[in-house]
């Protein structure tokens, strides 16, 4: 048995290698600027600003109005202006839409009434009718207001000053107009009697509130519900009532007083600190059919493969019981909106996806309605910028192995010769077509087993993302295992059976069809061993699959055609069986 033939050398043909380069070359360029030159042509060019802007959604403070939520969102970037933009969504399908109309970011709370909207920060007030947005800035500036509400019909606040003291303010000629002390404890001592949480007399010094959204006043056809929370526990009073002059303290404003003998006031839930993003009380209030209800959510965010609940609380009988419990993926903030008859509920994930439930009668249940994260501004464009470019790099990579078979045949020998056999390599042609082939038989089966999954496209993965961080069993997080899992099985049986088809019989499905086969350089089978050495290695030759140019670099630049994969393995392509002369 003797040598495999003498074969020419590449560095006698300078002609022959200065054309592979060039042609390397230009495919390499019109991958890049094809799909740039046609995304410029069709969508425009990308605003550089777009790359640092970004968008923060309020959803803390929302409202009921025409039928749709309302919240303000934040743009921050090149443009940013300091406020924020007021936007809604369908709480039957969380479809967002945009009213182009600006409010104060952060708002203090946002209210509806009747045909007008209200939006409320420290310093300004915006009133919003007819789709159009009308500012004030009232002189006086509010300190740590709770949420607005309607008072004798008009828009109120209770602002707690910075001494401590609660104070009635109503917007009157566009200001601010304090009708009194409010009578809010300043702090709520319990006890546990018979195992449930009731207030005592205080016997402790009065604590100033650590923040007035602990402090939260729904008003529904003239009635008002109060609820208070310190950490523990959140108390609730119905009706609102303004300290006597007598009540007062002798400076009348100056000093913090406790007003409240917590007499008519009730435990209506514990109130569970989460240690999170937010660090902050997480309880919301909110009316179903003009009762009032409670709204916690106790799972900590501090574990991010952790599910959350909502747990609904309802005054049956005369005393609060706990009414309502619903599953949900992990939450970092809680919103809830009421118009005294529907109560909707969301919790805001990790990822930024607000899923919503509605409160009906003593139950939570889901609506179905998710609102995604903010889009990014490049998120559209690059999505149009990968699909072209896609579409775009198939028709040049056959061009590209269209012009090495070419180049080949006129400059190298193709023919392969070991002892008296001859055989005719493989064109590149050919064993891209083969290897496209291949890609599929690889690719087909990954797309059906992730369909089963619920992931086998954008919108499912989308829709489903907070529940990448649901540990629970049926959560995401655990499909998603299985669909790696599964995955990653299913590619190493395809691999394994690619293998032993291409070592004893020298193909694989793309090869087939193509009418070509992989043997040793001494025109025998490879083997089981050496064809998952060179299936392997395609990863490499390929740069993980980016770029297939390193091989056909290797292919143009070895004797017999062979690229890294062949090289360690010992093989190379063959189109034509083995003849004698």
């Amino acid at each position: 048995m003797s040598d495999p033939t003498e074969r020419k050398s590449v560095a006698e043909q300078p002609m022959y290698v200065l054309l592979i380069l060039a042609l390397v070359g230009i495919i390499f360029l019109a991958q890049i600027v094809i799909p740039l030159g046609l995304f410029y042509a069709i969508y425009g060019s990308i605003n550089p600003g777009d790359l640092i802007t970004t968008t923060v959604p309020e959803y803390g403070h929302t409202a009921l109005w025409k039928d749709r939520i309302w919240y303000s969102a934040l743009t921050v970037g090149p443009s940013f202006s300091g406020k924020g933009n007021l936007k809604s969504f369908d709480p039957a399908t969380g479809t967002t839409t945009e009213s182009g109309i600006e409010v104060p970011f952060p708002t203090t709370g946002l209210l509806a009434e009747g045909d007008r909207l209200w939006a409320v920060s420290t310093n300004t007030v915006v009133k919003i009718e007819s789709e159009k947005g009308t500012e004030f800035k009232p002189k006086r500036l509010l300190n740590r207001p709770c949420e607005p509400f309607l008072y004798d019909g008009k828009l109120a606040v209770i602002d707690m000053t910075k001494s401590g003291t609660p104070k009635l303010l109503v917007l009157q000629n566009n200001e601010w107009d304090e009708l009194g002390t409010v009578l809010v404890p300043l702090s709520l001592p319990w006890a546990t009697v018979d195992g449930k949480q009731v207030l005592t007399s205080p016997n402790t010094p009065p604590k100033v509130l650590s923040q007035l959204n602990d402090l939260k006043v729904i008003a529904h056809n003239g009635q008002f519900h109060l609820f208070l929370a310190d950490g523990s526990i959140v108390a609730w009073h119905k009706g609102l009532e303004l300290a006597t002059p007598s009540a007062l303290a002798p400076d009348n404003v100056e000093t913090a007083v406790d007003l409240s003998d917590l007499k008519d006031w009730e435990v209506a839930c514990p109130a569970t600190v989460r240690i999170g993003l937010k660090g902050k009380d997480l309880f919301k209030a909110g009316l179903v059919d003009g009762q009032p209800v409670v709204i916690t959510s106790p799972s900590s965010t501090t574990v991010p493969f952790q599910s959350s609940s909502l747990i609904g609380y309802r005054r049956v009988d005369g005393s609060w019981k706990k009414t309502a419990e619903q599953q949900t993926p992990g939450m970092t903030e809680l919103m809830t909106v009421t118009d005294g008859t529907k109560t909707y509920v969301g919790g805001l994930s990790l990822v930024q996806t607000l899923r919503l439930h509605e409160v009906i009668g003593n139950e939570i249940h889901p609506t179905g309605a998710v609102v995604k994260a903010p889009v990014h501004p490049l998120q559209q464009p690059m999505k149009r910028i990968v699909l072209i470019g896609s579409c775009v790099y198939w028709p040049t990579l056959l061009l590209l192995a269209m012009g090495l078979s070419w180049l080949i045949a006129t400059y190298r020998e193709t023919s392969y010769q070991f002892g008296l056999t001859t055989v005719e390599l493989a064109s590149t042609t050919r064993r891209g077509i083969a290897r496209v082939i291949d890609y599929f038989v690889y690719v087909i089966p990954l797309y059906l087993f992730a369909m089963a999954f619920g992931m086998s496209s954008q919108e499912q993965m989308e829709q489903n993302m907070d529940k990448m961080f649901d540990f629970s069993q049926g959560g995401m997080l655990l499909q998603l295992i299985w669909v790696i899992f599964g995955s990653l099985l299913i590619q190493l049986v395809i691999l394994v059976v690619t293998s032993l088809f291409q070592g004893f019989w020298g193909v694989t499905l793309g090869k087939w069809v193509c009418g070509i086969r992989t043997v040793r350089t001494t025109l025998r089978p490879c083997g089981f061993l050496r064809s998952l050495l060179r299936e392997i290695l395609i990863l490499v030759d390929t740069l993980f699959t980016w770029t297939w140019i390193p091989a056909v670099l290797c292919i143009a630049f070895t004797s017999c055609q062979q690229r890294l994969g062949d090289l360690a393995a010992d093989t190379i392509v063959i189109r034509k069986p083995p003849t004698k002369p």
